[in-house]
């Protein structure tokens, strides 16, 4: 169809490479379905690419479809033929766009992927590693239909700006189309936006997205709403329906469960005012050294704080840095210095640190007092075992280790799992460790 229309209504002079005869027909006289367009037939498939050369030099195309591109040589042959300024329609194997980054056979259709050492003074600006994967060329074909289901598709427009985004570990905007049940086309646009808060909660104007895509996480940073506390117990705890006590497992669970099945309650911004702590202008503009640029990104988006990231010093409010970088940059000091930017710089760059850095420098928090932690902060893909895991680890913070001084051993959990129990654990400014041996290693938590 997508011929016919090039052909008949568009007025263009159309080539179909048709190697298996499943656009044209299999017989001698092509389908009328393909219009006025022409067609060529590949004696072996083999010789796919050798025929896509030769419909460009001998039959003066302005358009080239391709039945299926799937060797190297194919995909060479196409990156010629778009060089030459013949217009390309052709289809490659594959889920979605991710898939072809990962096929070293037709990477060159998205312009190729390569690796890329920066200079230490760039990978320190970044917040990155030295090596970093970039896209080689311009790609083959400037817009991708990824056809998910017969009457759903993923349209990216910008191929090169979509490869670019994926290379830097995030989801890039897209257009979605499908077919209503009138048959007329629907059109939505998915722009870069955080999944919902747990499993099978949508989040209202998301929830077709979200089914058809969902965002992964950069990083195990996730941009959602706010955990809110247990409600107040209007009954005695420690008191079972009957009257009888209940041991404190059982307690425990019961929290656990109920913490769980609380509705999250949308609360405004807490920060409502148009002033800094020390008199700037709202947002306020940070000037990254040294740290993960995704990482401040994603904080600032997930606790709604009225932060800008910039790159250049000049305009900045405040630097941000690592104190390791401070201490071998002295030209760091200088410029902070002569320009009247104050530096502040954090030990380390986890995620605790970093949200603790930007809430201190918009004055949001008392620095010795750990606020109720969002635990969507420390999820790494937003799973129900992964929400379980961070609020069991959260409750026997808040419910035993603080209050009753005693420390508290979770339940067995998987490596990555109890990685982000440690982090939870940090942001109360307390100790864990893991002991046991697999699969029944788990988390010991001790009172400060």
């Amino acid at each position: 169809e997508i011929a016919r229309v090039l052909a008949d209504d568009l007025q263009k002079r159309v080539v179909i490479i048709d190697t298996s005869n499943e656009i044209a027909g299999d017989g001698d006289i092509p389908h009328p379905a393909i219009g006025r367009a022409r067609r060529m037939q590949v004696s072996r498939p083999e010789l796919q690419h050798q025929v896509m050369i030769e419909a460009v030099e001998n039959h003066m195309p302005e358009v080239i479809v391709i039945d299926e591109i799937g060797t190297e040589l194919e995909a060479l042959a196409a990156r010629t033929i778009a060089e030459r300024g013949v217009q390309l329609v052709g289809t490659a194997h594959g889920n979605r766009l991710e898939n072809l980054m990962k096929n070293p056979t037709l990477a060159d259709l998205i312009g190729g992927i390569q690796a890329v050492t920066l200079g230490d003074d760039e990978a320190r600006r970044r917040g990155s590693q030295k090596t970093v994967l970039e896209r080689k060329a311009p790609p083959t074909f400037e817009i991708a239909v990824e056809m998910l289901e017969r009457q759903r598709w993923v349209i990216h427009e910008d191929v090169a700006d979509a490869i670019d985004t994926l290379l830097r570990g995030r989801q890039p905007g897209q257009q979605i189309r499908s077919v209503g049940d009138t048959g007329e086309v629907i059109i939505a646009r998915e722009s870069p936006v955080p999944p919902a808060r747990f499993p099978g909660m949508a989040s209202s104007g998301t929830a077709s997205v979200s089914a058809l895509r969902p965002v992964t996480p950069l990083s195990g940073w996730r941009s959602a709403g706010k955990m809110v506390p247990l409600p107040p117990q209007t009954q005695t705890a420690e008191l079972a329906a009957n009257g009888s006590p209940v041991s404190e497992t059982r307690y425990f669970e019961e929290l656990l469960e109920e913490s769980l099945s609380v509705t999250p309650v949308a609360t405004p911004g807490r920060f409502s005012q148009q002033i800094g702590p020390n008199g700037e202008d709202l947002p306020l503009h940070v000037y990254p050294y040294g740290i993960a640029r995704h990482q401040l990104e994603q904080v600032i988006s997930t606790l709604n704080l009225p932060v800008v990231l910039t790159k250049d010093i000049d305009s900045a409010d405040v630097v941000l840095a690592l104190r390791s970088n401070v201490r071998n940059q002295s030209k760091l000091r200088h410029l902070a210095k002569t320009r009247q930017v104050p530096l502040h710089t954090i030990k380390a760059s986890t995620l605790p640190h970093v949200a603790r850095a930007l809430r201190r420098l918009l004055d949001m928090e008392d620095p010795g007092t750990p606020e109720v932690a969002d635990l969507t902060l420390f999820a790494r893909s937003g799973s129900s075992d992964e929400i379980e895991a961070l609020e069991e680890a959260r409750l026997a913070v808040e419910q035993i280790v603080i209050p009753k001084g005693q420390p508290v051993e979770l339940l067995p959990r998987s490596p990555h799992v109890r990685k982000m129990q440690h982090e939870l654990v940090e942001h109360y400014h307390l100790k864990s460790h893991s002991f046991g041996e697999e699969p029944n290693r788990r988390l010991r938590i001790y009172p400060a």
